[in-house]
């Protein structure tokens, strides 16, 4: 760092008598990688009239990802940095660049961008063809590492050398002289098996693996009707081979049950083929061990594998009731059948969708495998949600104020209104409620109206007795708006200074808890109850007097 003041760049790129435009410009990237990370440097080479000329226009360093990457996927990610830095540089310059020049010094790079990379893997293919875009295969140029000016950005190993005079700031030492004597490229033609894609030549013996996977498709019917337009395709060919016509149209039920028996014997060969050549086999029945000794299945003439039942007798029912077929539980398509019949039933009737399951399907903890079906369903899981419930916040300060006198901290609310007599006819009066945040002391005051004076005398009477409170909490009714606002006037109209001098108390503040929340004064609300029942029991039959 502190070699730092030893840097000086020019600002000027070309310095000369004659202008920039008579001069012939190319713009030359280098990229380099290492274990650490990989760099990219560029640099304007100006030449006129044998005269040459080179400066440093930028350069960019990434360092290796965490997990660990090849040298020559280093080297491949440099030179798209590299591409990408003098797109940048063109673009963001006015100087017309008459060609341009990229060095690297992989040779996997260079045969990389000189052969067809669709051969490679993708991380190969993807960037080679970004920077096929953006360059082109002729621009790029193999040179030694001991040349290369961006080995100077990637081993961090060594102290760099911040010299104005250094190759870093000033371009390698060939740049500076004519072009018969820079390094030449001799890598055209060569190829290299790094990063190839792997291409197998195989022959099966037996079944073979079908293209239509059951995890690839989100329901059963899909997944059938897939099944079912690839048959018929393959079946159509045989059919114009043999010169008969082939099937057009919408799927038929002849088909779609096809379909079905495919993928059941599918799931059924994955999971259990060791029974199913077992069963195949003849008069060999399964070992006791085996989970489906009990079930006693058995492989009808389509290959599918069922169980017995006591209903074989029974013929106004499909085969499929009476011989229930065999289903793996860890299977997808059997998870794809299940999911059929919950969305059926459009996700209700639990017990009904099992039991439409158990009428043709026999499959191991049915109960358990339509839970696991329930669980990964979107829908069902949006309706079972239910709202966390919030941490609960710490208790007011108003709350856990101790040694401090009663009423310092107080919650005012209005109740009522009750009826009393006045002369001879009746009028209400509403009950006022101040009560100790601290110890729940209550004080009952009467008010004529619910208007702001009424308010502010039944205050008045309960501080008169119990004291002036340090703070007020009341929600925001009209009347205890009005007050604090009377109550703000009143004390500015006042003599700050004499006020002091009689009172040795600070001044009372008053907050209003937030609109349509009588929950936030859920203590004085429940008190007013209390205090409604008693005052029910004692009231007399007549209307009292005021």
């Amino acid at each position: 760092m502190a070699e730092l003041e030893l840097v000086e760049i020019p600002r000027c790129y070309y310095q000369a008598d004659s202008s920039i435009n008579e001069a012939r410009i190319e713009l030359h990237t280098f990229v380099d990688a290492s274990e650490l990370g990989y760099a990219a440097v560029s640099y304007f080479r100006f030449e006129r009239n044998g005269h040459v000329h080179c400066a440093l226009i930028g350069s960019k360093t990434r360092v290796a990802p965490l997990k660990f990457v090849s040298i020559p996927r280093l080297e491949l990610q440099a030179a798209v940095i590299g591409s990408r830095l003098a797109k940048s540089i063109e673009a963001g310059h006015s100087i017309k660049v008459d060609r341009r020049y990229f060095w690297t010094d992989a040779r996997n790079v260079m045969c990389w961008l000189q052969s067809d990379h669709r051969r490679y893997s993708q991380f190969v293919a993807f960037r080679v063809g970004e920077i096929l875009e953006e360059t082109d295969v002729t621009e790029w140029r193999w040179i030694g590492t001991k040349e290369n000016v961006a080995d100077d950005g990637t081993k961090w190993q060594y102290k760099p050398d911040l010299k104005p005079a250094s190759r870093w700031f000033n371009g390698p030492s060939f740049l500076w002289r004519p072009k018969m004597e820079w390094p030449e490229s001799s890598l055209n033609g060569q190829e290299t098996a790094e990063e190839i894609r792997s291409s197998v030549m195989h022959h099966s013996v037996g079944r073979v693996r079908t293209v239509l996977l059951p995890e690839n498709f989100s329901s059963w019917y899909r997944l059938r009707r897939a099944t079912a337009f690839v048959q018929r395709f393959v079946n159509n060919i045989r059919l114009k081979k043999e010169g008969q016509q082939r099937n057009v149209g919408p799927l038929t039920q002849h088909e779609f049950l096809n379909a079905e028996v495919f993928q059941i014997k599918r799931a059924q060969e994955d999971v259990y083929a060791d029974e199913l050549a077992i069963l195949a086999a003849g008069d060999r029945r399964l070992q006791k061990k085996n989970s489906l000794f009990k079930v006693s299945p058995f492989v009808d003439k389509r290959g599918v594998m069922r169980i017995h039942s006591r209903l074989g007798e029974c013929d106004f029912v499909d085969e499929s009731s009476r011989y229930p077929i065999v289903l793996p539980r860890e299977h997808p398509v059997t998870a794809l059948l299940v999911r059929d019949v919950h969305l059926r039933y459009h996700h209700q009737c639990h017990e009904t969708c099992v039991n439409e399951v158990r009428k043709g399907f026999h499959i191991p903890r049915v109960r358990r495998v339509y839970d696991r079906v329930r669980r990964n369903c979107q829908l069902c899981e949006i309706q079972r949600a239910a709202p966390a419930p919030p941490m609960m916040a710490s208790l007011p300060k108003a709350r856990m104020a101790a040694f401090v006198r009663p009423f310092s901290y107080v919650g005012v609310d209005f109740f009522g209104p009750f009826f009393v007599v006045v002369g001879r006819h009746h009028e209400k009066r509403w009950g006022v409620i101040v009560t100790c945040l601290t110890v729940r002391a209550i004080h009952l005051e009467l008010a004529a109206s619910l208007n702001t004076s009424s308010c502010i005398l039944a205050l008045r009477n309960c501080f008169a007795r119990r004291g002036t409170p340090v703070e007020i909490i009341s929600d925001r009714g009209t009347n205890f708006v009005g007050a604090d606002k009377e109550l703000e006037e009143a004390v500015a109209a006042l003599d700050q200074n004499r006020l002091m001098a009689e009172f040795v108390t600070t001044r009372t503040t008053w907050h209003f808890n937030p609109p349509a929340s009588p929950h936030m004064g859920g203590c004085w609300e429940r008190l007013i109850q209390s205090v409604k029942k008693v005052l029910s029991q004692i009231k007399p039959k007549r209307v009292p007097t005021e």
